[in-house]
């Protein structure tokens, strides 16, 4: 025994007990104050409500982040969660346009806890202006109809709408456009879609803060069938000899209902007076367009030339 007892092993072990002993003094019962770091911590923006209500509105797209490093017992520091601790830049007060730095602030969950340090101590926003500006509508067509139809006419219910925005993503807008897919009608429809806006670009603009009122209009195209047929110039007082023919392909591609062009086979010119011409001349007709037609393109009147085709003796 007093061999054991002057050994090497002996005071070893007595060297251990004593460092746990005074682990367990020191880390159980002082339990002194350690640091660690949180990082990657998402940072909410408080009063943001009242900020629209003054007319601003905040267009940070992304989430920004901050790391924090915090002071406390490692008895705290163990029951915190970093779910709990919440980082937040209050916009209370900033009406102005622009980028600008609020300061981070930090709610731990337990008093006894402290913030340090903070990267960064700050998080850059960028404000602007709530504005509204009145847009037209355009109706864009996808699509091609039946063989043998056209979109003649397509009206949305509503022609202008209201959008409402931050003033430079507002600024940046062309055009607001309901688009319709007429693939393979061959009759009137009826649609709601909804309203997409277009930059100088022609690029779709997505925001969040970007509304429409309304945000959907109906669109009603009308979808009629096409017939192509001859002018027929009309004329009247002219001289012996003389008849008419029409400038270009002397034809013309007319729209209707079936049941309306199933019984047409020409389109006749108003009536011409051709009195007191003497020679070959062109002028101007007015085209007389059936009831319930139109011209594709719009077109209503053509160049008829007045000519003398017979020999005079």
């Amino acid at each position: 025994m007093k061999n054991f007892l002057q050994s090497d092993i002996v005071s070893r072990l007595i060297a251990f007990v004593l460092a746990i002993v005074v682990w367990i003094y020191v880390v159980v019962l002082l339990d002194p104050p350690i640091d660690i770091t949180f990082g990657d911590i998402p940072i909410l923006y408080t009063n943001t409500v009242d900020l629209t209500k003054g007319g601003y509105i905040l267009t940070n797209e992304k989430t920004d982040t901050v790391s924090i490093k915090v002071r406390g017992s490692r008895t705290m520091l163990a029951k915190i969660n970093k779910s709990e601790i919440t980082a937040f830049a209050d916009l209370n007060g900033y009406y102005q346009t622009g980028t600008i730095t609020i300061p981070i602030s930090v709610r731990l969950p337990f008093s006894e806890l402290s913030v340090i340090e903070k990267k960064p101590y700050g998080v850059n926003v960028t404000l602007d202006k709530i504005v509204t500006q009145s847009f037209p509508v355009t109706v864009e067509i996808i699509g091609i109809p039946e063989t043998g139809f056209e979109v003649y006419e397509s009206i949305a219910s509503q022609s202008v709408v209201e959008l409402q925005g931050p003033g430079e993503l507002v600024a940046s807008i062309e055009r607001v456009v309901a688009t319709v897919d007429v693939s393979g009608v061959n009759d009137d429809i009826l649609v709601t879609r909804e309203l997409g806006f277009y930059n100088t670009n022609g690029d779709a603009v997505l925001n969040k803060y970007l509304t429409s009122a309304p945000n959907m209009v109906e669109v009603r195209c009308e979808v009629l069938k096409r017939k192509t047929i001859a002018i027929n110039p009309i004329i009247k007082d002219a001289a012996e000899g003389f008849d008419a023919t029409v400038i270009s392909s002397g034809q013309i591609t007319i729209l209707g209902r079936p049941d309306v062009l199933e019984h047409i086979t020409q389109v006749d010119t108003a009536p011409i007076n051709a009195s007191g011409i003497t020679k070959t001349t062109k002028v101007t007709a007015q085209l007389d367009l059936p009831a319930n037609t139109f011209a594709l393109g719009n077109i209503s009147e053509v160049t008829v030339e007045i000519r003398q085709n017979v020999a005079q003796p």
